[in-house]
């Protein structure tokens, strides 16, 4: 008898791997005996999320099926990697913020899109600049104006809207004469009307 050894926790991402004739279940059983001459093929299978990128090891390679044949004890790795995914910020609005990323990556303003690993949790938090507030996030599952906390399980695309901040102007006449008040932008015309959202 001799051992096949099958590791199959190689790489950033995760899978199982089997055997024909049975014996090997890597998750739960990396490690089977096998009569001298067997022939055992391994398949591997990426878990959600993971791609299987190749063998290495008992004369094995690329992504198709491994056929080893026992003469010795025989060590096969299998890599799976984690897929990667970019998320990206939009901003809209007629005002101005920044949105930044926790883990790291995103400061937007200058940075608005990161590439990361299926299933990452990315909190994403808006900061108005003077005069604008924050009106809401739309896209990636995120609404309100909380933050917002996406799972990137597919390229994903954010919306931040930052609005201006309106602030009334209103003119008032006294004395004893009359007239008028206009304005530049235009909005006022006092007579008539003597107050504007700016």
């Amino acid at each position: 008898m001799a051992s096949l050894v099958q590791g199959c926790g190689a790489g950033s991402g995760s899978g199982t791997v089997t055997s024909n004739p049975a014996g090997i279940t890597c998750g739960a059983d990396c490690s089977e005996p096998y009569p001298f001459n067997t022939s055992v093929v391994l398949t591997a299978a990426a878990a959600t999320g993971s791609t299987f990128t190749g063998w290495s090891g008992g004369g094995c390679s690329g992504t198709g099926t491994c056929m080893v044949t026992i003469s010795a004890a025989i060590n096969v790795t299998a890599t799976f990697t984690l897929q990667t995914f970019t998320l990206t910020v939009n901003k809209a609005g007629t005002g101005a913020g920044s949105v930044d990323s926790a883990p790291t990556g995103i400061t937007c303003g200058a940075d608005c899109s990161e590439v990361v690993g299926y299933g990452t949790m990315m909190t994403l938090t808006a900061t108005p600049t003077t005069g604008s507030s924050f009106t809401g996030w739309s896209g990636g599952g995120c609404s309100g104006t909380g933050s917002c906390v996406v799972s990137v399980t597919a390229a994903t695309t954010v919306t931040a809207t930052f609005d201006l901040i309106s602030y009334t102007l209103t003119a008032a006449k006294t004395g004893t004469g009359a007239g008028t008040v206009t304005s530049t932008p235009a909005g006022i015309s006092c007579g008539a009307d003597c107050s504007e959202p700016y």
